[in-house]
Formats: structure tokens, C-alpha cells, sequence
């Protein structure tokens, strides 16, 4: 059986359990010639390819958007010689964690189906080390390439903000999100953004013999008493820094202040440019919405102006922080997730959030996921690298590094069909949760917005938005004459 024949049988026989396809397409040719030629690639929902809509994962889309036409990065991939497979599931919009009462495939992951892939470009993650395809498209707002990497096992680059065109890519969060690749490497990672982002001479950079000379940084205080890591990871990160140093790189202690407020100030960007983007339609249509989804892209609807632009501020005093920053240092390291991927049945750990990929989509910096280690029960645990902007390909340079002297990507999982998957938690709310002071100033709020909650809407939300009014309150008053990052702040 030839290699593409082989890669359709596994999407075939495995691909419904992992629920990695919205619409295949047939492979008939390995592409025409080009340095991807013979590449199999995997695009995310939410970009454009010709010959299928781009449903986002949602019943709230619109069919005729970019109909019959390639979103940019994908005709530039196509032009290259890669094949595009299909395209894949995903959180739905790009946000949040899947719905139990969806009516779509659940994203589950080919190290243990049982669990989360993480999101939310999933499937562009699971169908590679499942074998269906070699590479993925994804879109990264707040680690969605680098979470499902690092879950899955496989590598994720979110490439500097506006690096790559955003034609034919439907928005969730304007000033945050980016296309970027999936694969099994760092390598293959820059070879693919190098054809994305219209780079031909990046294609010929040189491998790096070893890391003397590269200096990376790591918040140390940040990692071992805010990250919440496990054990495992904590000791995986260790073992990684070990094999950094083995290699040449001389590894040295940053601080990390800025963490808690980007963090903040990147939650608060997403949900108030997610309102802007799907407002209307949940006004219009809010019960065709998926619930995770609406109870948090709604709380951007109340969130005050006044508290937006203070975000940007953080984002531009951030930014301009870390760029001085990375003069020192050529990247700086933590885990790329605190933990293994979580069950599907395990409703609290599927609410894990973490800042650690948060921080880099704050800020629009290059931010590279790859595997490091494994749990006791060999699921892929990741490492994050991060450059100052523009440093795409250097970043992904000293990642493969360490990939040459690891085998951590070269791990395949053990597959085969499982019919008892374990279900998705339905969300719950504790019935004593609820401060009522609260949901009552909301519910006047969501209905001067024309939002139309039901009770167990407005109680999940309340809950939600308890959460997000704590974040929120970390944003530093900055003085009104620091620059927000729109203004500037990345080309300094």
C-alpha cells in the first residue's frame, strides 16, 4: 500500500473515533512539484478551502463566506506542491471547549481517546500523529496551535502578529490571532510557515550545529510557584533545560513580571473582539450557539471600554518590557501546558486555564510548542520556546536543536478503534455558586445588550464572569501616555 493510500485507509478506520474531519477530500496525486510536494496537510475549519465551507464548528455560520475560493496561506501551500486532505475539527469559533449536546465530531486524542486534544485547531493536532496527514493549519489566539500541540504530542509555531496574510481566515479575535503549522518537527514547522509567509530563502536557512552562544532565559520563580505544574512536567522541563545546556546553550534566570496582567489584559482583548466579531448573531441566534461558547464570548459584550483599552495599554507596556528583554536572552523557555491532556469525563480538569501560552499571544510574539517528555502513562508532555517578534525562524532553529538530540516528537501512539469513549461533562453550576447581587446586575446588563439569557445561561455566566472580573482587576493602571499595542508597539 503506497503512503497515500495507506494515510486515507487510517483516516478511514480511525478517523471517526478521533473525530479529526469536518469534509475530506480525495487523494488522487501527491501535488504538483515544490518544496512541500507530497506533503498531506490538514486545515483548520475556520480557514478557507476551496471545494468545502468553512463551518467553523458551529450551526452560526455563514456558507457563502470565501465560498470556492483558498484562503492565502493554503494557495500559497497548494502552489508549493502540498495536498490539502481535509478540514478539521476545532473548538467551535476558535474558543472554548466542546459541547456535549453538539451535534458535531468530538476532537479526541490519539494517545488516549478518553481525552481532550486541548483546543482549539484539535483536529489540525490529532490527525498527525494518528498518521492521516503530515501537517496541520491552525489559528492561535490564546495557544490554540500550541495547547492541542502539546497535548497531542506533535510541534506548533504561532508565528509573530501579522506575519502571515489573514485573507480567508474568519476572525475570532482581530488583534490576537494568527495562522500558523502544525507537524511532527521544528523543521518542518518553519518549512511550512517559510511557504505561508512567502519566504522562499528561509527554506535553504541553515541547521544550527548546537546552541553555543544562545542564551535562554527562563522565569524560574514564575514556573515552579505559579505555573500549577505537575510533577511530571516539572521534572520533563527540568530534563529539557538539562539537554539545552548539553547542546551549548547557556541557561540563565529572567524575570517575569508582566505574566499576571497580559494575561489578564489577553483574556479581556479575546472576549470583547469575539463580541465585536459575533454580537449580532448572538442576539439573533443565541441558542444555535454551543454553550461553552456563548457564555464566554458574551461576557465581552458587558465588559466596560474603559477596561479594553486598558488592556491594550498592558499589552503595549508588556511588549515593549519583553522585547528589552529578549536583547539579553535569545529565547526564553517554560512548559507549554502545566499538565498531560485532561479526560473528557474529568469536568474540573477540563477547566484548567494556564497563562502560560497566554502571555505570547498578548504580546504578538513567536512562540514554539514541541514534545518533551511523558507521564507515567506516555502521555506527551510539551515544551514552550518564545523569540522577540520577527525571530520566526531562529525560534524554530534552537528548537531543532533539542529535536535532534530527543526523540520526544519521534513517539507514535498505539492505536486502534475504542467504541466506549468516555463522555463529555456537561457543564454544571453549584446551586449556591451564584452570588445573586451579581446575576441580577448582569441580566439588566445583557438585556440592555438585547443578549437573550435564559436562567441557566445567566447563572453559568454569572459564574463565569466572577472569574473575569477577578482577572480583570490585575490590570496595572498604566499612565494614559503608554502606548496601547495597536499603536506602534510590535515595530519598535
Amino acid at each position: 500500500m503506497d503512503r497515500l493510500a495507506a494515510a486515507a485507509e487510517r483516516a478511514d478506520r480511525l478517523g471517526p473515533m478521533l473525530g479529526t474531519f469536518l469534509h475530506r477530500f480525495p487523494i488522487d496525486d501527491p501535488g504538483p512539484d515544490g518544496p512541500l510536494r507530497g506533503t498531506l496537510v490538514g486545515v483548520k475549519d475556520v480557514v478557507a478551502v476551496a471545494g468545502a465551507p468553512s463551518t467553523c464548528q458551529s450551526a452560526v455560520h455563514d456558507a457563502t463566506w470565501w465560498a470556492d475560493r483558498d484562503a492565502t496561506v493554503v494557495a500559497r501551500l497548494r502552489a508549493a506542491g502540498a495536498t490539502i486532505v481535509g478540514k478539521t475539527t476545532m473548538a467551535e469559533h476558535a474558543l472554548s471547549r466542546p459541547d456535549p449536546d453538539a451535534t458535531f465530531p468530538v476532537p479526541r486524542n490519539p494517545w488516549d481517546p478518553h481525552r481532550w486534544t486541548g483546543g482549539s485547531s484539535c483536529g489540525s493536532a490529532n490527525g498527525i500523529p494518528a498518521g492521516f496527514f503530515d501537517a496541520g493549519v491552525g489559528t492561535d489566539s490564546n495557544g490554540s496551535i500550541r495547547i492541542p500541540a502539546a497535548l497531542c504530542g506533535v510541534t506548533g509555531l504561532k508565528p509573530t502578529q501579522g506575519l502571515l496574510p489573514a485573507a480567508g481566515v474568519r476572525p475570532l479575535a482581530r488583534s490576537v490571532e494568527t495562522a500558523g503549522p502544525l507537524a511532527r518537527t521544528a523543521r518542518e514547522c518553519a518549512r511550512l510557515l517559510a511557504v505561508m509567509a512567502d519566504r522562499p530563502a528561509e527554506l535553504s536557512r541553515p541547521p544550527l550545529a548546537d546552541l553555543t552562544g544562545v542564551r535562554v532565559g527562563v522565569p524560574g520563580d514564575l514556573v515552579r510557584y505559579a505555573a500549577a505544574l505537575t510533577d511530571e512536567t516539572g521534572a520533563a522541563f527540568e530534563a529539557a533545560l538539562d539537554e539545552l545546556r548539553a547542546a551549548g546553550a547557556e541557561v540563565v534566570d529572567v524575570p517575569f513580571d508582566e505574566a499576571f496582567p497580559l494575561f489578564a489584559a489577553q483574556l479581556v482583548t479575546m472576549l470583547v473582539e469575539a463580541f465585536e466579531v459575533h454580537g449580532p448573531q448572538l442576539r439573533a441566534r443565541w441558542a444555535d450557539y454551543g454553550r461553552p461558547f456563548r457564555w464566554n464570548v458574551a461576557l465581552g459584550g458587558v465588559l466596560p471600554a474603559e477596561t479594553y483599552l486598558r488592556a491594550q495599554r498592558v499589552r503595549g507596556w508588556g511588549a515593549d518590557a519583553l522585547r528589552a528583554r529578549l536583547r539579553d536572552v535569545d529565547v526564553i523557555a517554560t512548559p507549554a501546558w502545566p499538565s498531560a491532556a485532561p479526560r473528557y469525563d474529568d469536568q474540573a480538569s477540563l477547566q484548567t486555564i494556564s497563562f502560560l501560552p497566554s502571555i505570547w499571544s498578548a504580546v504578538g510574539f513567536p512562540a514554539l510548542a514541541l514534545p518533551m517528555g511523558a507521564d507515567g502513562d506516555g502521555l506527551p508532555l510539551s515544551l514552550q520556546l518564545a523569540a522577540a517578534p520577527g525571530r520566526d525562524f531562529e525560534l524554530a532553529a534552537v528548537a531543532d536543536v533539542y529535536q535532534r538530540r530527543t526523540g520526544w516528537h519521534e513517539r507514535e501512539p498505539k492505536l486502534d478503534v475504542v467504541t466506549d469513549l468516555a463522555p463529555v461533562c456537561a457543564p454544571e453550576v453549584p446551586a449556591d455558586s451564584v452570588d445573586p447581587v451579581r446575576r441580577e446586575r448582569l441580566a439588566r446588563a445583557f438585556g440592555e445588550l438585547g443578549v437573550p439569557l435564559a436562567d441557566s445561561d445567566l447563572d453559568q455566566v454569572t459564574m463565569t464572569w466572577s472569574k473575569v472580573e477577578a482577572l480583570a482587576g490585575v490590570l496595572p493602571d498604566l499612565p494614559v501616555d503608554v502606548a496601547p499595542i495597536g499603536v506602534g508597539s510590535l515595530d519598535r
